[in-house]
């Protein structure tokens, strides 16, 4: 099977560079590097801030991202929930049609290198030899699934190596083409084998872990409106966090708060259609805040607001 290929026809690589100062932007100075080719995007991205920004992030579309944090840290804001990543950590994410807020964060200069790719060049990758990818693929079936804020770990030294090689070589055009295509493939599998080495599947659950993650899952069917931390659901069902994250996952095909989500949001429908509940009264019952909030979760999951299903 030839990968190189379908993920990347020949064609000249499309190279942008940006810097933004403070006098510029009123904020931070952001240096930022791209490189598109036609099912793949690599940015690398360094800022300096004086001060805490929260900064306005919407990705439209479907991407599978590869993210590697080399330096400081930095965070999202998604539907209410706030993820930080810092020094050294890579993850393997999905996201569709995501609103937020990134976040930077004050202090010494701070950097991080990602690939997103499409979801076609990720299928093209998937492998039955690496069980990790398959049931990553597997759990992308379900419609406007999100894996977010996905699969973490710390990056390797051959990761670090790798992502310098791409950002210095001294090849041009097509030569530079090739030599990152081979990069980005070997970034790629050396994530993918370290996620199936020590990401658990769900044939690797002890039958007692098994039994607490279903009271897991059950006990969020019936307190979906509650606020709800990884730390409070593993002491209420006797299961260590960890386990707790990856386990839930592996079982259900759902992070935890992807599966409370879906909850939520399956009530939600089911009160403006069959009860006739306003938006806001929604909004409320299923344990959102803020309106708006809710109603941007509704759309990723259903692509049609809330107010519009309603009326």
């Amino acid at each position: 099977m030839n990968i190189i290929q379908p993920l990347y026809p020949t064609q000249q690589i499309e190279e942008i560079k940006r810097f933004y100062s403070r006098e510029q932007t009123t904020g931070p100075e952001i240096w930022s590097r791209e490189i598109r080719l036609e099912n793949a995007r690599m940015f690398w991205y360094t800022y300096i801030a004086d001060k805490e920004y929260h900064m306005p992030m919407r990705q439209m579309g479907e991407r599978v991202e590869m993210h590697f944090k080399l330096h400081g840290k930095s965070g999202v804001s998604y539907e209410g929930q706030h993820f930080v990543m810092k020094t050294n950590e890579q993850s393997l994410f999905y996201q569709h049609d995501l609103e937020g807020e990134f976040i930077l964060f004050p202090g010494e200069e701070s950097s991080f290198f990602e690939v997103e790719l499409s979801r076609s060049a990720f299928e093209s990758l998937v492998t039955e030899e690496c069980p990790f990818l398959q049931q990553f693929s597997e759990q992308l079936q379900t419609p406007r699934h999100h894996l977010w804020p996905g699969h973490t770990m710390a990056i390797t030294p051959q990761m670090h190596m790798i992502i310098t090689e791409m950002a210095t070589t001294a090849y041009t055009g097509q030569m530079k083409r090739l030599f990152l295509e081979a990069k980005l493939i070997e970034l790629f599998l050396l994530q993918a084998s370290g996620f199936d080495q020590y990401t658990p599947h769900s044939a690797d659950l002890r039958p007692a872990d098994v039994e607490r993650l279903h009271a897991a899952r059950q006990y969020l069917e019936q307190h979906f409106t509650d606020d709800c931390s990884i730390i409070s659901l593993a002491s209420q069902v006797g299961i260590n966090q960890k386990k707790l994250k990856q386990g839930f996952k592996a079982l259900f095909g759902h992070t935890v708060f992807g599966y409370l989500s879906h909850i939520r949001m399956e009530k939600a429908k089911q009160l403006l259609l069959d009860e006739k509940k306003t938006v806001g009264e929604v909004s409320e019952l299923v344990g959102y805040q803020h309106q708006q909030h809710f109603a941007a979760a509704f759309k990723r999951k259903y692509n049609i607001l809330p107010g519009s299903l309603k009326n």
